[in-house]
């Protein structure tokens, strides 16, 4: 755990909900304003307008990140790629991508690295962080580590592996970002996401402890607000 580091900047505070509305959305950006969210994640419709707003009202330093492929992974690279590509050319600061984990299944590797090494291509090329999600409710440790490696190793330009889109089945488990983090060892990449079912801080908390650089929150709020309540009672900790 970095004790230098506040919690609001692990914060990629989610909005993606099919049905999410208008208001909601304004809500989110209210939000992360106040809390000084590290980033906001939003659905692709969503992305441009929220981009805009934020450099306008003057806090352009609030990443907005956006989904791409999302959320089954599985349509033809060219159009992932386009959709990435897009995002990019219009300024969104980070692309979170899902990983075509069928094929991973279907032990076609070498489609998994072109994969990998065109998303990370495309943004590294336009300024953005990558970040592929990996859906670890459907893969096999041996899978997890598979593409941990693949990602090391073959695909420099991919900043940040993740765990979930949080429509799987699971979301983001404790036992999953360890092995990642220890199979990272001291490289400084890549980065680690939890995302998908962290709903309190103690959970939030073991992400982190547990190797987690960035947490995918649709409760981030609610977070906030426990440890906000704890640093009151002076039970805060690391981030008192």
């Amino acid at each position: 755990m970095n004790i230098n580091r506040k919690f609001n900047h692990y914060v990629d505070h989610t909005l993606l909900k099919p049905d999410a509305t208008k208001d909601q959305f304004e809500k989110l950006l209210d939000e992360a304003v106040e809390y000084e969210f590290e980033a906001v994640c939003v659905s692709p419709y969503m992305a441009v307008s929220i981009r805009n707003i934020l450099t306008t009202i003057g806090y352009p330093h609030i990443k907005v990140c956006t989904v791409v492929g999302f959320p089954l992974g599985n349509i033809p690279l060219e159009l992932k790629a386009a959709e990435a590509r897009y995002f990019v050319e219009r300024g969104i600061d980070e692309i979170d991508f899902v990983l075509n984990y069928g094929e991973l299944k279907n032990k076609r590797f070498d489609y998994i690295i072109k994969e990998l090494q065109t998303m990370g291509d495309i943004c590294r090329n336009g300024g953005a962080v990558s970040k592929c999600i990996v859906e670890t409710c459907y893969l096999t440790d041996k899978e997890k580590v598979a593409i941990f490696h693949y990602i090391k190793d073959y695909a420099p330009h991919i900043d940040f592996i993740k765990t979930s889109t949080g429509f799987g089945t699971a979301g983001a488990q404790v036992a999953d970002v360890a092995l990642w983090n220890e199979l990272r060892g001291n490289a400084p990449r890549p980065l680690i996401k939890a995302a998908g079912g962290i709903r309190d801080l103690d959970t939030a908390r073991d992400m982190i402890a547990a190797g987690a650089d960035r947490l995918g929150l649709s409760a981030g709020v609610k977070i906030m607000k426990e440890l906000n309540e704890l640093r009151i009672a002076g039970r805060a900790g690391a981030w008192a």
